[in-house]
């Protein structure tokens, strides 16, 4: 009897309790590079219109996001680790959670797995997911090694810390990004916006910034933004900042470097400030034949100023120093060179 009571002792645990765990079907991809099928979950999202990624600091790879007219949040995704040992492998990414769920917060995705983590140096563990959002909701993510390209329409997308590839398009009301040595690429943003990396390229198009001042930072790499309506704080070290079709708005616009050429297009300005300066490298200031705006121009000594294709009149003729007046000169233009550095401003060809 006592044997009995045992054994359906034994047999309720089993069944009341954890069910075994099996090995996923792991696939050698490439050399030294194992990965599972591709695997899917979804959830429907509730009243707060937001989905939060998180993943812990030892994993890495990339997320890919999407919008849909759907009212749900759907992933798929492969899981992968980086080793030359298959049996490793399979521990590895046995080690490897996706977890969809809805929350107070909105819908949260995690990415688990051990911290610290099993694999060495030489080794990752990684998540390769594409998801798929409702329009226009709320972004936030932290998921410090993973690369991330999103394609809205979305209300906002907020990275606040990461060391990956960002490349986002189609956010209507927020955007703030901050990475460090990793190209970051933005298209197609208006509301507030401020966008930080350092040591690679930063691109942004289609950029709307009206009443507000969307702030773009690099230190170490190029700045390069193309159709800018509204106004901008653009600061730069070590690298060449190009802004072309910028239509400034009523604010005032501010334009810094540090040993790195500058040239911006100017498209069309009735009102407002822009303030250019610049140390140890020149200023370039392309502006529209039919110009109305107070310009002042400084360099020093052994520098240059060139103006012209324009009509003015001069205000103020020193050695270093130059103050124009075009049309009613309702805006103002301000361009400073400190160090070796000369300032260009003309009016474009045809214009």
């Amino acid at each position: 009897m006592r044997w009995l009571t045992t054994f359906i002792l034994i047999v309720s645990v089993s069944i009341s309790g954890y069910a075994p765990s099996y090995a996923q079907e792991v696939f050698e991809e490439s050399q030294g590079l194992f990965t599972t099928r591709q695997l899917r979950d979804s959830v429907t999202i509730g009243t707060e219109n937001k989905v939060i990624i998180r993943s812990v600091s030892t994993l890495q790879g990339t997320i890919h996001i999407t919008a849909s007219a759907e009212n749900e949040v759907a992933v798929s995704y492969v899981k992968k680790s980086k080793t030359d040992s298959r049996s490793r492998a399979i521990d590895f990414i046995d080690l490897i959670g996706v977890h969809l769920a809805r929350s107070p917060q909105g819908v949260r995705l995690e990415l688990r797995a051990p911290n610290p983590a099993p694999w060495a140096d030489i080794e990752t563990g990684q998540v390769e997911a594409e998801l798929i959002v409702p329009e226009s909701c709320v972004i936030e993510i932290d998921a410090l090694y993973f690369d991330i390209a999103a394609e809205g329409p979305f209300e906002a997308v907020i990275v606040p810390s990461s060391l990956g590839k960002l490349d986002i398009c189609d956010v209507t009301k927020r955007l703030e990004l901050e990475t460090a040595n990793r190209h970051v690429s933005i298209e197609k943003i208006s509301g507030e916006i401020s966008i930080i990396t350092s040591n690679s390229l930063l691109t942004a198009k289609e950029i709307s910034s009206a009443g507000r001042q969307a702030h773009f930072q690099n230190d170490g790499g190029d700045i390069e933004i193309h159709g800018l309506v509204g106004e901008i704080r653009v600061k730069n070290s070590y690298g060449r900042i190009e802004i072309a079709d910028f239509e400034p708005g009523t604010g005032r616009s501010s334009i810094r470097g540090f040993s790195g050429p500058i040239v911006v297009e100017i498209t069309q300005i009735t009102d407002g400030q822009v303030v250019i300066s610049n140390r140890f490298e020149d200023i370039e200031v392309r502006i529209p034949a039919n110009l109305s705006a107070r310009l002042s121009l400084a360099v020093e000594e052994g520098g240059k100023i060139e103006v012209g294709n324009f009509q003015f009149k001069t205000d103020l003729v020193q050695p270093n120093r130059l103050n124009l007046v075009a049309g009613d000169g309702e805006a103002l233009i301000s361009a400073s060179v400190t160090g070796r550095g000369n300032i260009y401003l003309r009016a474009e060809e045809g214009d």
